[in-house]
């Protein structure tokens, strides 16, 4: 394989490629799409794309498109210094996974590599944040670096929640959520019944999504995503990203919108984007009027009917911070992602990366020094089912 590092527009051909490319990837990354990384280019913080293409040429003289990760520089000092090169990260993103053709990124990462220690003046290292620590491309590119001797520093490591498929959703609450948790549910459920009957519906393929984004966007700002300015309709750019990627999620027959009501109130809606056998929860939103009932709950606890039925998705990553309050309690398998620092082969790469590795355990080991003991109470100890 061979790979080209591209700023700019890509060359015609190459979004169709890159497309095609999506559909046959080992790992996939809905966020590293072109329909995904298109509209992500209207947010303030994704400036400066640009393209690590891998390409395969073939014995009838064409070439074939392996990988795309896409790239950014990491500045400092109001952008007059290149700190680093890094995977692209915007608020979209949740995850950084490189776009590779399954069985090629092996060859991928032993060319990629030459081709950023050529590529002088994107910084000092090549940062990778939000990868899956045992995907295949995170392991064969650690296999690469061990090869030629470059250190490589995680610089972050958490686990967030993940649904996979085998159970059906009545074994999958009997088996894996506490008695506690479900009879919870079961009462909020009755007392929401007290206001009228609860449905749970999915947008139909040849329905108008724009009323259901309209809903989606005005349950995130009115509650604390609007009062802390993270809201998808926050500003006009934020809002026309995210529209955009639903509208076209749902034209290409990948999106599915999941909604709760009662009567006419919409109390939560959830959207989720599909990428084979692989769903990634992109927005999930509910009314605080409502908060008692915790709806957004509810509405997770009847995806699952939907999620682990026959012909579900193997894997729905739920793109959650790690340790989150609702989803954690709902979902017990758990995916690895890492964050790791990669040394170009040069002295002075090796170097910052061995002095960032460094200062980032002092900084660690001061923290720790400084934390209270922790005393559990009660209910933090109980282990009951």
């Amino acid at each position: 394989m061979r790979t080209e590092l591209i700023a700019g527009d890509p060359a015609p051909g190459v979004a169709e490629a890159w497309a095609a490319l999506a559909d046959a990837a080992g790992t996939a990354n809905i966020f590293y799409e072109p329909w995904v990384a298109g509209p992500s280019l209207l947010l303030p913080e994704s400036g400066g794309l640009m393209l690590l293409l891998g390409w395969t040429d073939l014995p009838d003289g064409s070439a074939r498109l392996d990988a795309v990760l896409p790239l950014q520089r990491r500045t400092a000092l109001r952008g007059k210094v290149r700190v680093a090169l890094q995977n692209w990260e915007q608020r979209v993103r949740a995850l950084g996974e490189p776009l590779i053709r399954a069985g090629e990124e092996a060859a991928f990462w032993r060319s990629a590599l030459g081709t950023l220690r050529a590529a002088r003046g994107n910084g000092l290292y090549l940062r990778l944040s939000a990868l899956i620590a045992d995907s295949a491309s995170t392991v064969a590119l650690q296999a690469e670096l061990a090869a030629r001797g470059l250190p490589c520093d995680v610089t972050r490591t958490h686990a967030r929640a993940v649904l996979r498929k085998g159970l059906s959703a009545e074994e999958y609450i009997a088996t894996h959520i506490r008695k506690k948790v479900v009879k919870e549910h079961r009462r909020l459920r009755n007392r929401l019944a007290e206001r009228g009957a609860a449905t749970v519906d999915l947008l139909a393929a040849d329905s108008d999504p724009g009323p259901w984004i309209d809903d989606l966007f005005r349950l995130e700002m009115s509650g604390w995503k609007g009062r802390d300015g993270v809201a998808a309709a926050a500003n006009n750019d934020t809002e026309r990203c995210f529209r955009a990627i639903l509208v076209e999620a749902h034209r290409r027959g990948r999106l599915e919108f999941h909604r709760l009501r009662v009567g006419d109130d919409v109390l939560s809606l959830l959207a989720v984007i599909t990428a084979g056998g692989t769903a990634f929860q992109l927005k999930i939103a509910y009314d605080e009027a409502y908060g008692a009932f915790s709806p957004g709950v509810l509405l997770e606890m009847a995806y699952l009917d939907h999620a682990l039925a026959p012909g579900g998705p193997d894997l729905v990553d739920s793109c959650a911070r790690a340790g989150h309050p609702m989803i954690d309690r709902i979902w017990v398998d758990r995916l690895p992602v890492v964050s790791l620092a990669v040394p170009f082969d040069r002295w002075s790469s090796r170097l910052a990366v061995r002095a960032q590795g460094l200062a980032r355990r002092v900084r660690a080991r001061g923290k720790a020094r400084a934390q209270p003991p922790v005393t559990l109470d009660r209910s933090e100890m109980d282990t009951d089912s």
